[in-house]
């Protein structure tokens, strides 16, 4: 009988039915959108590393890819050296240069447009740091390029680019022109990147940085584990740092640690709410219906079932409420991320907020059982009390 009149109160009072769920959605929402944040970053750049098909990173001490211009001097020697430990298969060198790219149409005199972009100096035989598109990859004199610059610099396959060395302070040093390839995604580029690729020989050459590379890719052979390799490598030179893909994720995740404990706060302040809401939406409805509990303990109705039935209206909001909240959630996180997506120093494909049933599951879970408890407050509270109590606390 409480059951029911509990749910049918939420159909006689709907504006404050639709205040409440209103409130526990948007609850729900925020509690959902945190939980995804606060672990959704580190999840997602581990995939992007495991995603490469490399096991371990050198790089100069202290920085993350394309974070910053540092490079590793006497590469060719260094590669001698790793590659010669035991578990190591090979090395990939990358050297980082931003570059400004100037379209050369056949038709016209003059650039149509520029840009100042990141050039990747590769092994033309290796395509672990980005995706192909369309054509194939650079060969001697040739550049991929990305599919949102050639839309800029309006270049397909087969056009000719001029390309010059450049800085915060302008363009210097030398310049060529390259033969476009093709287009590819680039995996470790930001999105304000709009990242080429050339040869390692012919970057090296147009920035004159021989024998020199930002960081490197180490590929290991079956059956040998990271951690012994990276120790052997440490040892044979300590001229940069090496760390595995775990160590990459945990550097990420140290230099983002205030959205983890932004997304704390802010989880733990929606599930505040959600609770309270609920149980005072609960703590009014168990007083306008201090006549029917009394009535019912007098004809010894237990006090179990009378909490049971009590808390049916806190489960229907929180029910409801909830589903609605993890729907609204994925919308905001999509909406979210394309503000995210320009934070600066990480790759264009690294997400801040990462779907996940387990995500999403928690955080229904969470409001469901907070709200169900709120509600169970003032239920345990009304029952505790005398019949006759009951009575003179009921409203004439």
């Amino acid at each position: 009988m409480l059951a029911l009149n509990s749910i049918r109160e939420l159909r006689l009072r709907p504006l404050r039915t639709l205040l409440t769920l209103g409130g526990v959605t948007v609850a729900t929402a925020m509690l959902s959108d945190m939980l995804m944040l606060g672990g959704g970053i580190q999840r997602s750049f581990s995939e992007v590393l495991e995603s490469v098909g490399y096991e371990l990173r050198l790089s100069p001490r202290g920085t993350l890819p394309f974070d910053t211009e540092a490079t590793i001097r006497g590469i060719g020697g260094l590669r001698d050296t790793v590659e010669s430990v035991a578990g190591v298969q090979d090395l990939v060198p990358v050297l980082a240069q931003t570059l400004t790219i100037m379209a050369d149409g056949d038709e016209s005199p003059g650039p149509r447009a520029s840009r100042q972009t990141l050039a990747l100096g590769l092994d033309t035989d290796e395509e672990g740091l980005y995706t192909l598109l369309a054509g194939r990859s650079p060969g001697d004199g040739e550049i991929l390029i990305d599919p949102a610059l050639a839309a800029l610099l309006d270049t397909r396959p087969g056009d000719r680019l001029r390309l010059g060395v450049s800085s915060r302070f302008g363009t210097w040093g030398g310049d060529a022109t390259a033969v476009v390839s093709g287009t590819a995604e680039f995996i470790f580029a930001t999105r304000r990147d709009m990242p080429v690729a050339l040869p390692m020989a012919d970057l090296q050459a147009l920035s004159a940085r021989t024998d020199q590379a930002s960081f490197a890719m180490i590929r290991l052979r079956e059956g040998h584990a990271p951690g012994p390799v990276r120790e052997a490598i440490t040892a044979a030179t300590d001229r940069v740092e090496v760390v595995t893909l775990a160590g990459i994720a945990e550097q990420v995740d140290e230099r983002l640690s205030y959205f983890r404990q932004l997304a704390a706060i802010l989880a733990s302040v929606s599930l505040l709410v959600a609770a309270l809401l609920i149980g005072t939406i609960s703590a009014v409805s168990v007083s306008d219906q201090l006549g029917v509990i009394a009535a019912l303990r007098a004809i010894g109705v237990s006090r179990r079932r009378i909490v049971g039935d009590l808390t049916a209206e806190s489960a229907v909001l929180c029910g409801v409420g909830g589903g609605l909240g993890i729907a609204l959630s994925i919308a905001v996180a999509h909406y979210l991320e394309s503000i995210l997506a320009d934070f600066p120093g990480l790759p264009a494909t690294v997400r801040f907020f990462v779907l996940s049933p387990g995500t999403l599951a928690a955080a229904y879970g969470l409001v469901v059982a907070a709200g169900v408890v709120a509600g169970l407050l003032p239920a345990l509270r009304a029952t505790r009390l005398e019949v006759t109590t009951l009575l003179h606390r009921e409203e004439p």
